[in-house]
């Protein structure tokens, strides 16, 4: 991802701006997964993977207005959190 792009867009736009756009892409990607679950045959692949590159943009410009080490810090809890589910077999996934 070009970092030039990026830092431009976190130094130039308002920072309500970004989070609003990080919002509505979120949205958007949260309202395809949902049609694509209740509605598989009439969500191509491509909506979905252009929401996820969407969100992945406009994540990379909102992680720089938080703490790195933070968050770094909440992924490592979550992902120990995962692992400990799949050991005890708490975790199986679906509805």
């Amino acid at each position: 991802m070009d970092k030039d792009v990026i830092k431009t867009l976190v130094e130039t736009n308002d920072y309500t701006y970004n989070l609003l756009k990080a919002s509505e892409e979120f949205q958007e990607l949260a309202l395809v997964l949902t049609q694509l679950a209740l509605k598989p045959k009439k969500v191509k692949a491509q909506e979905v993977i252009d929401e996820i590159g969407d969100c992945k943009i406009r994540m990379k410009i909102i992680e720089a207005f938080f703490d790195k080490n933070k968050i770094e810090e909440r992924i490592e809890f979550k992902i120990n959190n995962f692992k400990r589910y799949l050991e005890e077999g708490r975790y199986k996934g679906g509805i």
